[in-house]
């Protein structure tokens, strides 16, 4: 999965970057429009638009160039929607030659992919970093998760059935029931650590998600998001790059068992029933013989 950043800043200004084969790099400038200016700025949640830095130091470009002639249209949607020239095109040569790029949008109201905002990212997708609290179990409730020695909560601006789907699945508790608002199980205490999450629904942890890190006194404990869970219990398998059920003989530790697993233990009682009659008529046969 590609992504973008602004190298080593904490506003909306800076040397524009992707990631791509496990490395960051630059963009080379030509072709560049200022639709395509905007819509990265957009998709940075650093405003709608932005322009070009065209006083820039010249010396030789460090690290690879990723992109060039990138041409995106009014209509385009997404960054990775334009049209450019094939990845590593080894086109830039000198640093003057590379997008740097200014946003119309502040540091504070900048989104930023939360496992690498710039000093404030979350700084693990652990399940034990996560957790659901003041529901009926451990699949349901106000959603908190761990950071810098403590607990603190999410704001439920912007809050949606993406957003919790994500929970969800980091917690191991299956498909989203529902995405709850305004501290519907209770006020929590201490820091607000996200505010403004923003996931598209199939990523593996809130890490993987853009949103505005707190706690900045912007958002209130009364705005605290929650989550309710279907509690159907899934493990994230490594190898084949998705959840999965736990597998048999594995119940959720959460209150609640999903109904496949309820049908299956009916099935395997009714199973034990009908080797028990057919066992008791086998000894019976045997003992009439004698």
């Amino acid at each position: 999965l590609s992504s973008q950043r602004l190298e080593n800043s904490d506003g909306c200004s800076r040397r524009l970057q992707v990631f791509y084969n496990g490395t960051w790099g630059t963009i080379c400038s030509n072709s560049m429009t200022l639709n395509t200016v905007s819509l990265a700025c957009k998709e940075l949640g650093c405003g709608n638009g932005g322009s070009l830095e065209t006083r820039l130091p010249s010396g030789n470009v460090s690290g690879p160039t990723w992109l060039d002639n990138v041409q995106c249209g009014e209509k385009t949607s997404s960054f990775w929607q334009c049209p450019s020239s094939p990845w590593n095109p080894q086109s830039c040569k000198d640093l003057q030659e590379e997008i740097h790029i200014t946003c119309n949008g502040n540091s504070e109201a900048c989104l930023c992919l939360l496992s690498q905002c710039h000093g404030r990212s979350l700084p693990s997708p652990d399940r034990e970093k996560i957790r659901a609290v003041g529901g009926e179990d451990r699949c349901s409730g106000r959603v908190e998760v761990w950071y810098r020695g403590s607990w603190g909560t999410v704001c439920d601006d912007s809050w949606d059935m993406q957003d919790a789907e994500v929970v969800c699945r980091q917690l191991g508790c299956g498909p989203v029931v529902s995405a709850l608002h305004e501290a519907a199980f209770g006020m929590g205490m201490g820091p607000i650590w996200l505010e403004h999450v923003e996931c598209r629904g199939t990523e593996p942890s809130l890490q993987d998600c853009w949103a505005r890190p707190g706690d900045g006194g912007a958002c209130r404990h009364k705005e605290d998001a929650a989550v309710n869970c279907s509690g159907e219990w899934q493990v994230w398998d490594p190898l084949l790059g998705y959840w999965q059920g736990a597998g048999e003989g594995l119940l959720p530790p959460c209150g609640r068992v999903s109904v496949p697993i309820i049908i299956c233990i009916i099935l395997g009682a009714l199973l034990c029933l009908l080797l028990a009659l057919l066992a008791g008529q086998v000894l019976s046969a045997r003992a009439g013989r004698r």
